[in-house]
């Protein structure tokens, strides 16, 4: 154990120690992008509760690690090191062992399973009533308590409404004791089953509160998704480095890697689907008009540069959740200002990867405005790289053109009149200037996008 986080909860400013070795470790760890800053840390609430709060704030932290199972296992000595739990486990799918793995354990002595000893097949009853959505007959929120599953076993009356759920019960609750689990909640990234989250009794022997098993719910949420996240990065910067000085075929092989990812982005939203590249074909013809302009030559590879960055634009909304994401109607302010935090976080997730170069700046820019009312930092005019100013004009024109959840498209015509309508405020005028002649020398529909309410 690490001396230096040897904390007292019960002494008065015990959680800010927390906080701080918190920040120190992230300063220490490679990907550990964004640390809070102390004024985050003194606005914290009481002891009492800021353990909920610290752990919140951590699993927002997971999307800008590389590896989130690091953060994982900090995350996992705290909860062993400040809630009192015997034990706390994570069992993660591993494809190639097609198994899922114990990746971390922490509690007392004699109560400890040894990490990667246990291997879970689909054929293991906790993993199976897990893939099966059988979790969710035994509780409204699929979490596996071992009290319930134990009562439900009495109810011999409940069980006979659901064939075979009995026997496989039985068949649980002998593998939640050789765990010694209190709590078993799965970890779920789409419709997959990726891991499951283990916690033993609390010392004291009081049962967990209903807030704690939201809270653990939330975390288990925010797990999945990071490490998803980390594995399609991960793929993407392993092509890389595997075909690093062929040039010709690290480009082929990064592009379509780039293309899968951005395929694999727009399949979350059936109303995008196709967008990334509509988007980056649209960029494409812009820049043959744009190309010999002093901007674009002060790159190194302008075409190649927009390329990537056109296919990559949207990588943050991977971080997004599905709720927000595909909602029909609306934003709330607040979903909306989640929705505003993709351009940043697809930034934070291309930044390990240096070969991408300008890339990272032309995604972080890409939603910003030429008046400079746009986000994440309000860049005005020539402040904003050329490459992002031309896929805003581009990213705008495809959204208009096509369905979304909260209205129907519009007609070519009318996006070309909002793309003209905006440009000096929205738009750089150089920008629109270059779309519209490749509009006009029918660039920009040449896949068969809408027309005149025609194919």
């Amino acid at each position: 154990m690490n001396k230096s986080f040897d904390v007292k909860t019960d002494e008065q400013g015990g959680w800010f120690k927390v906080q701080r070795w918190f920040v120190d470790k992230l300063n220490d760890t490679e990907g550990a992008l964004i640390p809070m800053g102390p004024e985050n840390m003194q606005k914290w609430p009481k002891a009492e509760k800021d353990y909920q709060v610290f752990l919140e704030n951590a699993s927002r932290l997971m999307i800008r690690f590389k590896k989130p199972e690091r953060l994982i296992k900090m995350i996992v000595n705290i909860i062993d090191e400040q809630l009192g739990i015997t034990h706390t486990s994570i069992l993660l799918y591993k494809a190639e062992k097609n198994a899922f793995i114990l990746i971390d354990s922490k509690g007392e002595s004699g109560m400890k399973i040894p990490i990667g000893f246990i291997r879970m097949t689909h054929e293991n009853p906790l993993i199976k009533i897990f893939n099966e959505r059988k979790n969710y007959l035994i509780s409204e929120n699929g979490v596996l308590m071992h009290e319930e599953v134990t009562a439900l076993l009495k109810n011999k009356e409940s069980l006979e409404k659901h064939e075979d759920l009995g026997e496989l019960l039985e068949l649980v609750l002998r593998q939640m004791e050789l765990l010694k689990a209190n709590i078993c909640l799965p970890l779920y990234y789409k419709k997959s089953l990726i891991g499951v989250l283990v916690l033993g009794n609390k010392v004291s022997r009081e049962k967990f509160t209903r807030q704690e098993i939201g809270f653990f719910m939330t975390l288990a949420n925010d797990a999945a998704m990071a490490i998803s996240n980390a594995q399609l990065i991960q793929n993407l910067q392993e092509s890389i480095d595997e075909v690093k000085g062929l040039y010709m075929r690290e480009h082929n092989v990064f592009i379509h890697t780039a293309i899968a990812l951005a395929t694999a982005i727009d399949a979350r939203d059936p109303y995008t689907h196709g967008h990334t590249e509509r988007v980056t074909d649209y960029c494409m013809s812009v820049a043959q008009d744009l190309e010999e302009i002093p901007e674009a030559r002060s790159y190194k590879n302008f075409k190649e540069t927009l390329h990537i960055s056109a296919l990559l634009h949207d990588v943050g909304k991977i971080g997004i959740p599905d709720n927000i994401l595909n909602k029909k109607g609306k934003l709330t302010k607040k979903e909306f200002e989640k929705i505003k935090e993709h351009p940043t976080i697809g930034a934070t997730i291309l930044a390990p990867i240096r070969e991408l170069g300008d890339v990272i700046r032309e995604v972080r820019y890409h939603q910003e405005r030429y008046d400079g009312s746009g986000y994440p930092e309000g860049l005005k005019g020539a402040h904003i790289p050329l490459i992002a100013r031309i896929i805003a004009v581009c990213d705008a024109f495809d959204a208009i053109t096509t369905d979304r959840p909260y209205r129907q498209r519009k007609t070519s015509e009318i996006a070309i009149q909002e793309v003209r309508r905006c440009s000096g405020t929205q738009f750089d005028p150089i920008v629109v200037s270059a779309f519209l002649l490749a509009f006009e020398k029918g660039k920009i529909l040449k896949n068969g996008v809408r027309h005149s309410g025609k194919k």
